[in-house]
């Protein structure tokens, strides 16, 4: 198969490239750079779908960062106006399939409670921001294109995502939970994220929402006690609310909240899982 991937160069995407490329598909990238495959133009764009089988569109602008009101609106516009373009391509070729990423933010703040995809909409920026995400995919709904989208929790992997900002101060014996800990921690590896998308791109008549986390998720106290014992350092040191708050402003929220969310329709699906268990993930990325 021949794939369009936008977001190709980031941590998820350069991944994704050899899982896919292992399995022997061809992956077109999406790129502002010079080199092979195509640019944002909306020519360029319109070649690729034109002349691929599939669309997995990963591509966004980086959350991290205080959210001004001109970052929100990149966050925002990158997701929403790529994801609708690239839904109307497919829509006038008639054929083909996108899986696009999305995010457990869609789901808010909804506690500890274990929640699936059947999970309403939660408030806040995030929320709406994936409900828009999702939302713009239509066009090709519409028009009989298979979608699928996958609601990304915190990606755990070697050399990127958010386990290489964690490793440092863990490795000095600074690490510890954030704010209260009690907080969710959907967590993932990328090895079975990446999976993920290749088994969603190659099924048939895989299509709907789709949590892109394990299937144990952890809360935010028992992921710094276990990345602790992985490392053989201690893990107690609390952040403080107020300080992320301090510094990081609304942003902070995401670090603060959490969403127990389990994935229901990939297993329902038959996705197996590689690394269902935190330390046994977590010693295949950073274990001595």
């Amino acid at each position: 198969m021949k794939i369009l991937l936008t977001g190709a160069t980031g941590f998820v995407g350069g991944h994704l490239t050899r899982e896919l490329e292992a399995g022997g598909h061809s992956v077109v990238p999406v790129s502002r750079r010079p080199g092979p495959g195509v640019d944002w133009s909306d020519e360029g764009l319109a070649r690729g779908v034109r002349e691929t089988d599939a669309v997995c569109h990963l591509a966004g602008e980086s959350v991290l960062g205080r959210w001004s009101a001109s970052k929100k609106g990149t966050i925002r516009s990158s997701r929403v106006e790529t994801t609708r373009r690239l839904a109307e391509l497919l829509a006038e070729k008639g054929s083909g399939a996108l899986v696009q990423a999305s995010a457990v933010g869609f789901y808010g703040d909804p506690g500890t409670a274990v929640i699936d995809e059947e999970q309403p909409v939660g408030t806040g920026f995030l929320a709406e921001t994936c409900q828009e995400w999702e939302a713009a995919a239509q066009p090709a709904r519409d028009a009989g294109v298979r979608v699928a989208a996958v609601r990304i929790g915190v990606v755990l992997g070697k050399n990127g995502g958010a386990l290489k900002q964690m490793l440092t101060p863990f490795k000095l014996g600074l690490g510890g939970p954030l704010g209260s800990g009690r907080q969710p921690f959907p967590w993932i590896h990328v090895g079975d994220l990446t999976r993920l998308f290749r088994f969603l791109l190659e099924s048939e008549d895989a299509a709907g929402v789709f949590n892109g986390t394990g299937p144990n998720p952890v809360s935010n106290a028992e992921f710094g006690r276990t990345l602790g014992r992985v490392l053989h350092r201690p893990a107690f040191l609390p952040v403080p609310a107020f300080a992320l708050k301090l510094l990081l402003g609304e942003m902070a929220s995401m670090l603060l909240e959490g969403q127990h969310a389990l994935p229901c329709a990939a297993e329902a699906a038959g996705f197996v899982f590689e690394h269902p268990l935190l330390e046994g993930a977590l010693r295949d990325l950073v274990g001595r």
